[in-house]
């Protein structure tokens, strides 16, 4: 942790190693080593690819964990695999979820409905991401995007009058 600190992400990676190769499984060190992969070292060691493959290990040991989960649907969400992304938030809302790593806990719900209905935005799949956003806004009213994101999806499905509600809602900074 402390190359972490001093913001020295070759040794902290050689460290990390060396602890999941003395005990595999060792779940914080997976979980750190997926953070770094993904944050401080994206292209020189595998980014997103390898920060997946760690998180995923790190869920056989913790599957409950929302954590490592929501990065993990992150991250699949960045290296374009909507359907795990898609499962992966699916987990965070329907399941049996510790969200007791998270700071704001299970009060963060809001965002996991948020981000998945972006996904399937993304993907044109404009009733599902309605729902979602719905549902992030009844959890948080105040979620800031949801309400101009909502309104794109009823303008792309034709529902004008939905659309200019939120997006009257929705004022810019």
């Amino acid at each position: 942790m402390k190359h972490s600190y001093d913001h020295e992400h070759e040794d902290q990676l050689a460290d990390l190693n060396k602890a999941i190769e003395l005990d595999p499984s060792f779940a914080e060190a997976l979980f750190a080593r997926a953070n770094l992969y993904a944050m401080d070292l994206p292209m020189k060691s595998g980014g997103y690819a390898r920060a997946v493959e760690d998180l995923s290990r790190f869920l056989e040991l913790k599957p409950k964990d929302a954590s490592a989960r929501h990065n993990r649907a992150h991250f699949y969400d960045q290296l374009g695999q909507f359907d795990n992304a898609i499962a992966d938030y699916s987990t965070l809302i329907e399941g049996d979820t510790d969200f007791t790593r998270i700071i704001g806990g299970k009060n963060l719900l809001a965002r996991e409905y948020y981000d998945r209905g972006w996904v399937y935005h993304r993907h044109k799949d404009y009733a599902r991401a309605i729902s979602d956003y719905t549902a992030a806004l009844r959890l948080d009213p105040q979620i800031e995007g949801a309400h101009r994101l909502r309104g794109e999806c009823y303008e792309s499905t034709g529902q004008s009058d939905k659309a200019l509600e939120d997006f009257a809602v929705e004022k810019p900074n």
